[in-house]
């Protein structure tokens, strides 16, 4: 096997080289053997100062452990947890409106009142005022039923501190009630009593959902970064073997003009090839810092120096098995997709929130008729304490029972209101059907590209294989005067192309394999 085909079959490994022993940054970076060609390009110093700093150190990552790191890190998702928290706070001290309220007063009162006004005039004899100072105190204790209704305990006693007139003397009236509300029509029933309630915990699922939507297309984007620099960092192997096949085939016409059996123009023609695979060599570097900085933009956020100029050394092979034989069909995969999919998820849950809204406007659009009901005990006592303890003795009760109406004429607001509640329910569900239709045609195009590109690598091998065999047999032919140099130097294209295609072709299975995952909306969800 001649040394071009070793380098050929060196590349094929899917064991990728480490940070330090890539060729081409060995090139840019050292003064080794290499620089000593004199078709090497120099570097200005703060170029290699920086390509230096950059590589200063390494990290080993697997697409696992990046995958992690983004989730971890990644300030997105973190707003994301952040705006869960807050919705799903929301809902819980929405049930408050439920809560217990303990209410308390205390009050002073000085009055002075006329006494011929307030007995009809001074024919009557009274002249003269009548001043009167009062203490009261309260207290209740309210709750809002979940049926809509609300019931209420309290007390309250009124202390005459100096009488007036009328009263003999210091008197305390206390007074205990009870009282109970409820609607019968506009208000009435659980539904309605707790609609926000509902609807907070509604958007604190969809919330939820969102938080999904935002993990899954993170850990896509992850993935393909991480693929595309595996991509990068196998096209430089690939641009650096490329360029030492056509140094040597330079070497080897130089060898035959200095033996006065070639020509210098296949020399000449091996130097140009050699500039233009320098040129392809270099930026097949930059696409790899390219890609790298892409990675690190989702995995190290903010603008730490070490963590940027750290280099990323995937340790994550691409796909060897590319088979898709257990792959099922797009109608089962789309079964998974409609119940996992974040996105139909919440449209479900936004059919679900205009529902509520909808019961509410019809319950507001009602006429109002309330049942209320109270039962009253008073105690009428001199001393404070006996007046409270009389109240508490249930004695002296009063009972009362009634019906409140209240019936807009034209209820123009809440007709109205309900009718768009209703068009936002149809809304709604049109939301979800465009939805799902968008995700059936990405469930069929996710299915399609894994097929497509299981096809594509076995073609892509096929090339390659081809493209080794033909460069063998034409540098056989080149040695003994059968083939030129121009013919050499585009088969070593052509196995360059063969080798970028079937790579390609790899990185874009493993991409499609992370995009089935996105497509049926299981990608991030741990068991």
């Amino acid at each position: 096997m001649t040394l071009p085909m070793m380098l050929v079959k060196s590349l094929l490994l899917p064991t990728l080289l480490s940070a330090g022993s890539l060729a081409a940054a060995a090139t840019l970076q050292d003064g080794g053997a290499a620089a000593q060609d004199e078709d090497v390009i120099e570097l200005s110093p703060s170029t290699t100062e920086a390509l230096q700093a950059e590589d200063a150190r390494s990290l080993p990552i697997s697409l696992d452990a990046a995958l992690s790191l983004a989730e971890t890190n990644n300030l997105g998702l973190l707003l994301q947890d952040i705006s869960t928290e807050v919705a799903h706070f929301n809902a819980l001290g929405s049930w408050g409106a439920f809560d217990f309220v303990l209410g308390a007063n205390a009050r002073y009162t000085d009055s002075e009142r006329d006494l011929g006004t307030a007995f009809g005039g001074a024919d009557l004899g009274f002249e003269g005022s009548s001043n009167r100072r009062t203490e009261s105190y309260g207290l209740s204790l309210e709750r809002a039923l979940e049926t809509g209704g609300a019931l209420s305990l309290s007390w309250g006693a009124d202390q005459d501190k100096e009488p007036g007139f009328i009263t003999a003397g210091k008197q305390t009236n206390s007074t205990l009630a009870l009282s109970y509300s409820q609607p019968l029509l506009r208000g009435f029933g659980h539904n309605r009593a707790t609609s926000d309630q509902q609807e907070s915990e509604v958007v604190y699922l969809q919330q939820v959902e969102q938080r999904r939507q935002t993990l899954q297309a993170l850990l896509r984007d992850t993935s393909n970064a991480y693929w595309d620099l595996v991509r990068a960092r196998r096209q430089v192997e690939v641009a650096e073997s490329s360029l030492a096949l056509g140094r040597e085939q330079r070497d080897r016409n130089q060898r035959l003009l200095d033996a006065g059996v070639g020509t210098e123009v296949e020399v000449i023609q091996a130097e140009a090839e050699v500039a233009t695979r320098q040129e392809t060599r270099l930026l097949a570097e930059v696409n790899q810092r390219i890609a790298g900085d892409a990675l690190k933009a989702l995995l190290f956020p903010g603008e730490d120096p070490e963590s940027w100029d750290t280099l990323l050394v995937p340790t994550t092979a691409v796909p060897e098995d590319v088979s898709v034989d257990d792959l099922p069909p797009w109608t089962q995969v789309l079964e998974v997709a409609q119940r996992e999919r974040p996105e139909l998820r919440i449209q479900e849950l936004g059919i679900h929130l205009a529902k509520i809204r909808h019961e509410r406007a019809i319950s507001d659009r009602r006429m109002g008729l309330d049942f209320d009901v109270s039962a009253t005990s008073v105690g009428f006592e001199s001393e404070f304490s006996n007046a409270i303890e009389e109240a508490g003795q249930l004695e002296f009760m009063t009972y009362t029972a009634g019906l409140v109406l209240n019936a807009p004429l034209q209820n123009r607001t809440a007709a109205y209101a309900e009718r768009a509640a209703r068009s936002q329910v149809r809304s709604a569900r049109i939301n979800y059907e465009q939805t799902e239709t968008q995700v059936v045609s990405e469930v069929r195009d996710a299915v399609r590209q894994l097929h497509y590109q299981s096809l594509a690598v076995a073609a892509a091998a096929h090339s390659l294989r081809a493209a080794e065999r033909q460069l063998a047999a034409e540098e056989a032919r080149y040695e003994n005067d059968l083939s030129t140099n121009f013919q050499v130097l585009e088969f070593q294209q052509q196995l360059v192309e063969a080798m970028n295609s079937e790579l390609t072709a790899r990185v874009n299975f493993a991409k499609a394999q992370y995009q089935l995952q996105a497509a049926q909306g299981t990608l991030g969800d741990r068991p």
